[in-house]
């Protein structure tokens, strides 16, 4: 029987609170946004630093939220502060640095094959590269054993992992780690490609009812997963590197084999420069 895991979710930051009421808004306050970022000295300096990144290519030096929210839009920067919020709250579950090394990998990865393979949206490739396993640092701030229960399972695919999770805890990090993404508002297809995980081959076979951009997102993600295991060992579970395992993404993005394999090489080239 599944368990309610709904305690194990910490509450969403009153700024998120206050920030999803602007974004519903007809015409977002842009000065209140910025006096609520401001008054989180901690949050200020780590969105000036993020928007200041190769990441946007913005060509001038931005100093303030108030450019930010000029040069971005709204939008992009709640997105950053969500991220920002989400991620430092979970580094509070203790040292997990391979996890975020890991995560940051397969976020930029995303984002890169996205722009290559897609006409997705490059911040919800970055953001699913970052937070597809975001229930995990959850279980393992839960569950004292839940560390030994990770490294004993191995090299094992998502269906499987979350089928030991569920017989073991009563529910699956997929599970908490899609919660907490829709109760801290992130979009839900972007919910949903965290949930789906376990089932993405059904899923990119049209067996599963979803977004398209779920479906996407989730193709993206495997490929992406791919790479980085071949780059920095990937810090829960040593891919199969088949490409049999790869083909529903591949078919799905229609790329054939070869130049699958031209790109991986070019990436993990451009990766270790």
């Amino acid at each position: 029987m599944e368990r309610d895991f709904s305690t194990l979710i910490p509450p969403q930051p009153e700024i998120l609170v206050e920030l999803a009421k602007e974004l519903k808004a007809e015409y977002p306050d842009q000065k209140r946004v910025a006096k609520l970022v401001k008054a989180d000295v901690s949050l200020y300096s780590t969105v000036l630093k993020a928007v200041n990144s190769p990441y946007y290519g913005l060509a001038v030096t931005v100093t303030s939220v108030e450019k930010a929210l000029s040069l971005l839009g709204f939008e992009r920067v709640f997105s950053l502060i969500r991220l920002t919020v989400l991620r430092n709250t979970l580094k509070k579950t203790g040292r997990m640095e391979r996890f975020w090394d890991s995560a940051r990998d397969v976020a930029e990865l995303s984002m890169t094959l996205a722009e290559r393979l897609t006409k997705l949206d490059q911040d919800d490739s970055y953001t699913l590269g970052m937070l597809h396993d975001c229930g995990l640092p959850l279980m393992v701030q839960a569950f004292s054993e839940y560390r030994d229960f990770l490294r004993d399972c191995g090299n094992i695919e998502p269906a499987l992992l979350a089928e030991k999770e569920f017989a073991r805890f009563g529910f699956s990090h997929y599970q908490i780690g899609a919660r907490m993404a829709e109760r801290w508002f992130l979009p839900q297809h972007l919910s949903d490609a965290i949930r789906l995980q376990p089932s993405t081959e059904a899923v990119l076979n049209d067996q599963i009812e979803t977004d398209e951009r779920t479906r996407h997102l989730l193709a993206v993600l495997v490929l992406a997963q791919d790479i980085s295991s071949e780059y920095r060992y990937y810090w829960r579970i040593a891919r199969n590197e088949e490409l049999s395992r790869l083909q529903p993404a591949l078919s799905y993005l229609s790329i054939v084999d070869i130049d699958y394999l031209n790109m991986k090489e070019q990436i993990l080239e451009q990766m270790g420069a």
